[in-house]
């Protein structure tokens, strides 16, 4: 059931991840459950204590790979580990991620959400959003892309991929 409170985005879109400081092209894949980010270098630093709950905590180092495949820019990051999870990618193979969680904004969209962090090397997009970031918040036509966000974000500097 459509509705038509909700706003229509791209199948494509600039995604940014404020907190981060980052901002790059995404796919919307409603066919996808999960969001995903390419990372590399990834490591899992030792257990810290959440100091309001006093529950362990894992933090997750890893560079967002910005640029193109010829000349990457690595864009350090530090997060909290929310949990792992299998993920089925798109060669069905089964992996355990890492979940952080940020906020994510593209156009009308401004959720916080969970993220998996993944190698997303051989794909177009080092961004996904998935329908559980999507759901509730907007309805994605399939057949455009850049409904809210345009082609020229890269222009005026928005994109640093």
């Amino acid at each position: 059931m459509a509705r038509a409170d909700l706003p229509v985005l791209g199948w494509k879109e600039h995604v940014s991840l404020p907190e981060w400081g980052l901002n790059l092209r995404g796919k919307l894949d409603t066919g996808a459950r999960s969001s995903a980010l390419h990372v590399s270098d990834m490591q899992e630093l030792a257990a810290g204590q959440d100091p309001t709950t006093g529950e362990p905590i894992t933090h997750v180092r890893f560079d967002v790979v910005l640029g193109t495949r010829s000349r990457p820019r690595h864009h350090p990051v530090e997060a909290a580990v929310v949990r792992h999870k299998m993920v089925r990618d798109t060669g069905a193979r089964a992996e355990n991620r890492p979940v952080v969680r940020t906020r994510i904004v593209c156009g009308p969209l401004d959720v916080v959400a969970d993220i998996t962090l993944t190698d997303r090397s051989g794909m177009n997009f080092r961004m996904l959003l998935g329908r559980l970031t999507l759901e509730r918040h907007c309805l994605v036509d399939p057949a455009h892309g850049y409904l809210v966000t345009g082609r020229s974000a890269r222009r005026r500097g928005i994109v640093h991929e």
